[in-house]
């Protein structure tokens, strides 16, 4: 029984030793475990369990660690730890995105890409309050980014997540580690092409051949090519002419119903019109509500003079109709030019091969030498070798330079 005296004696010290003004906001909470036959306290503050008292016994060899009593040391250091938690944003996360809430994950990520964008730290070194603008829109895209945690914050509501967030519930796997570094959040170039995407229509790609002479002079082709066109029969509604959708009476056209049961809000998507706003009683027959079909598009491409093989020319606007009535998307034509008998191109310059009898060449003289607008006679020098070269400048393709 000597260990037990020991140790009640130990804490009647501990609790001496600590200031009055230290307990005043502090409850004490005797943690049973025992180390080495002594027993660990704790100071709880704001719920939050901190480790205040660090209890040394030493053995009986060491006679410093023996007070006057007999009993051993008990070495006590209090350590007072205020941590607050409080809600990253009292604003709903929709609106610190500035997206519906019916928004698509690609919507999300373009708008959180924006705002990053501008209110990075790096960016707004001059603005003491962009840090925590910048916190607020990345705290919001990493809980609706996460299709999980999106669907739970829409049952319970902005202030019941961030509550059950605080408490350490479900949705406390989220949080903020830091600011990323703005070359980080922009550096790959997926990213860009994300951030310059179009809201269109499909693109479409063909290829068209072409002669020698028509992609060197220029030509007018007529290209008819299968995409997404706007459904005749509905004129793109998706609904059969009269007719068009109605507003949901079971969400008022919002998309979303909430229920309220005690302390929590519960918001999810109208089972009525799954989520849409509005209701069709009935589809175009042709589209079946899809707004667009497949069909033909005719257009006409004009080939600019001394276009290349495998080069590609791009047409604004022909492209697939959108069944969102956005613009259309763009045609690609990748231009295929066929080998010619006579002429050889090597980027501008055309390759031509002239023949001389033996007399032309050691004698010399003149011979008749195609080219692209017509025959020139050259003049053959004496003594000329086979294979030799000559140059006739300005007669290869005429190059037109975008500035």
């Amino acid at each position: 029984m000597v260990r037990s005296n020991a140790t009640r004696l130990a804490c009647r010290l501990a609790r001496a030793s600590i200031s009055s003004h230290l307990l005043r906001d502090t409850s004490i909470v005797c943690d049973p475990g025992r180390i080495w036959g002594c027993r660990q306290f704790t100071a709880s503050i704001c719920d939050q369990r901190r480790f205040f008292s660090n209890s040394n016994f030493w053995n009986g060899a060491n006679e410093r660690g023996r007070l006057r009593t007999g009993l051993p040391k008990a070495n006590f250091v209090a350590t007072r730890s205020i941590h607050g938690t409080a809600s990253m944003s009292a604003r709903d996360y929709y609106e610190v995105l500035g997206i519906s809430k019916n928004a698509t994950g690609s919507e999300i990520k373009k708008a959180y890409l924006g705002l990053a964008k501008q209110l990075h730290p790096d960016v707004n070194k001059n603005d003491p309050g962009a840090a925590t603008k910048f916190q607020e829109v990345q705290k919001a895209y990493e809980v609706l980014k996460d299709d999980e945690q999106r669907q739970t914050y829409d049952k319970l509501g902005h202030d019941a997540y961030n509550s059950m967030n605080e408490n350490g519930g479900a949705g406390a796997r989220t949080g903020f580690s830091g600011f990323p570094g703005f070359e980080d959040l922009f550096r790959n170039s997926d990213i860009f092409s994300f951030m310059n995407q179009r809201m269109c229509g499909e693109d479409v790609k063909i290829s068209v051949e072409l002669s020698f002479m028509e992609a060197v002079q220029g030509c007018t082709k007529s290209l008819s090519y299968q995409t997404e066109i706007a459904c005749g029969a509905c004129g793109g509604s998706g609904v059969p002419p009269g007719t068009r959708p109605e507003t949901c009476k079971f969400c008022r056209g919002s998309g979303m119903v909430i229920q309220k049961n005690g302390f929590f809000t519960l918001q999810s998507t109208c089972p009525q019109c799954k989520g849409e706003g509005k209701i069709v009683s009935s589809f175009c027959k042709t589209c079946k509500g899809e707004r667009v079909v497949r069909g033909q598009k005719t257009v006409k491409l004009d080939v600019m003079p001394g276009v290349d093989n495998d080069q590609v020319m791009r047409v604004y606007r022909s492209g697939g109709d959108d069944p969102e009535g956005n613009a259309p998307g763009d045609l690609y034509v990748t231009i295929k030019v066929r080998e010619d008998p006579v002429f050889r191109r090597e980027k501008a310059d055309i390759h031509v091969n002239a023949v001389l009898n033996l007399t032309q060449a050691i004698l010399g003289g003149t011979v008749q030498v195609p080219t692209l607008t017509g025959d020139v006679v050259v003049k053959v020098r004496p003594g000329t070798q086979p294979g030799q070269k000559v140059v006739l400048k300005q007669k290869g393709i005429l190059v037109f330079i975008a500035l």
